[in-house]
């Protein structure tokens, strides 16, 4: 009989509170096992696994439950240290990894914990690995915990930075200012680093990770503490990144924040003036704004919408073949990035792009509709259909919308939170229609 709770791989891999299902230890154990036994089945050579993680004070036992876990599956473990999960999944791909693990819950708070798992070629582990990990953790006899033992790798780290200067050979940033903020994760010495080697002078926030103060505050969800960074140093750009930074979001030379909707566009237009976006497609999410989808349009660029998550971009990516695409958070992908998520790696193609001209003007064509996003945490979460009170508001919007707004009502993926996003040209309805909508969610199913 198994000691543990079944494993429920989200949209983004296991995330939970540090120390509780399915981020307690025996889980984790079992984990690393499952991930052994499956890589084992390849066949080759004695398999090894390059691990990461973003810097959260529960990140050096987790590293140890999921090594116990991989030795005793014979797999070798080898240690990043703290990095970002791009430069992790990159050099996974770049190296003799038949995987790659990131310890990391992303823009989570620091209780938090995760693990996200890539393939040998980079890419998140697709769907029927993760299921077949979370049968083979349930199965698995496991055995006595032994001394974890790893091999340093954070030489490795030198190598991310030599591949993003060879994907920017022209790009000097000497003379320019920029605004970094790490959110006190991952980032927090390689961003400042790797922007210093391209010359830049560079103003560090939030880089002095403690364990516990990752995303507090600050970092990508909290662009606003950039905007005043920005304007005191008179920087030509300001860099938020999340906990791992996988996404970004960027402060221009004025304090205007701008986010994934403004880099699609931005990017969007820019290809498909070369010749170079194929076939006329950007890929984004059900969250991207409407004036993204009216940006495009006037240029002949057509929007492929995907449910929320980077794995569901970069899937639509592939079978498009589409050079960009991504989701407002400040998750973007890249053809000529391996379809990696990178924050960094946005900010320096931003400022690439944009030579000595001033990031303001690169943004200019897109007019943003008035959106607004409440989260309403949920006590559990039942199919919203099924819910009379809210479908009946949920029509109520709808018509009061019109073509000119439009509604989304979603769960979180990785939370016990309910999401209600409403557009439209008129802000003041947008915001009205949206916290009746709201209220009613949090009635119907509120915490």
């Amino acid at each position: 009989m198994s000691t543990i709770e079944p494993l429920e791989f989200g949209t983004d891999g296991l995330r939970g509170r540090a120390g509780d299902p399915p981020m307690d230890p025996e889980s984790l154990r079992r984990v690393g096992a499952a991930l052994g036994v499956l890589l084992q089945r390849g066949g080759g050579d004695r398999q090894r696994v390059l691990i990461g993680n973003d810097g959260r004070e529960s990140s050096p036992w987790i590293l140890d439950c999921l090594v116990q876990g991989l030795m005793a599956a014979d797999v070798s473990a080898h240690d990043l240290g703290l990095c970002t999960t791009p430069a992790l999944a990159l050099l996974a791909r770049n190296g003799p990894f038949a995987a790659g693990v990131m310890i990391s819950a992303s823009h989570n708070p620091a209780h938090d914990n995760g693990v996200k798992i890539f393939a040998g070629d980079g890419t998140k582990l697709g769907a029927d690995d993760e299921a077949e990990i979370a049968r083979l953790a349930l199965a698995l006899r496991p055995a006595e915990p032994g001394q974890p033992r790893t091999r340093d790798a954070a030489d490795l780290l030198l190598r991310y930075e030599e591949l993003l200067a060879a994907r920017f050979p022209d790009l000097d940033l000497t003379g320019r200012t920029v605004c970094v903020d790490a959110a006190n994760g991952g980032g927090s010495v390689l961003a400042p680093r790797i922007l210093r080697a391209f010359g830049a002078e560079v103003v560090e926030v939030a880089c002095e990770p403690d364990g516990f103060n990752i995303n507090d505050g600050v970092g990508a969800l909290h662009p606003e503490v950039m905007v005043e960074r920005v304007r005191e140093h008179g920087a030509s750009l300001g860099i938020c990144l999340d906990g791992d930074g996988d996404r970004g979001i960027f402060v221009d030379e004025r304090g205007t924040i701008r986010d994934g909707d403004d880099v699609l566009s931005l990017f969007g237009r820019r290809l498909q003036a070369r010749g170079e976006l194929a076939g006329g497609i950007v890929v984004a999410t059900v969250m991207s704004n409407l004036g993204l989808h009216r940006s495009l349009e006037q240029i002949g660029v057509r929007v492929h919408v995907t449910p929320v998550g980077d794995r569901n971009v970069f899937v639509a990516m592939q079978e498009h073949g589409a050079a960009v695409g991504g989701e407002q958070s400040g998750h973007v992908l890249f053809q000529d990035h391996d379809l990696v998520g990178d924050g960094l790696y946005t900010g320096l193609k931003l400022l690439d792009a944009v030579g000595d001209g001033p990031v303001s003007a690169a943004f200019a064509a897109f007019e943003r509709f008035p959106q607004r996003l409440v989260n309403v945490p949920v006590r559990h979460k039942p199919d919203l259909a099924t819910v009379p009170a809210v479908q009946a508001k949920v029509t109520e919007v709808e018509r009061l919308l019109g073509a000119d707004g439009r509604l989304l009502l979603r769960y979180s993926g990785t939370e016990p939170k309910c999401r209600v996003m409403v557009e439209a040209r008129d802000g003041e309805l947008c915001r009205r229609l949206c916290d009746e909508l709201a209220d009613v969610v949090a009635r119907e199913l509120g915490a």
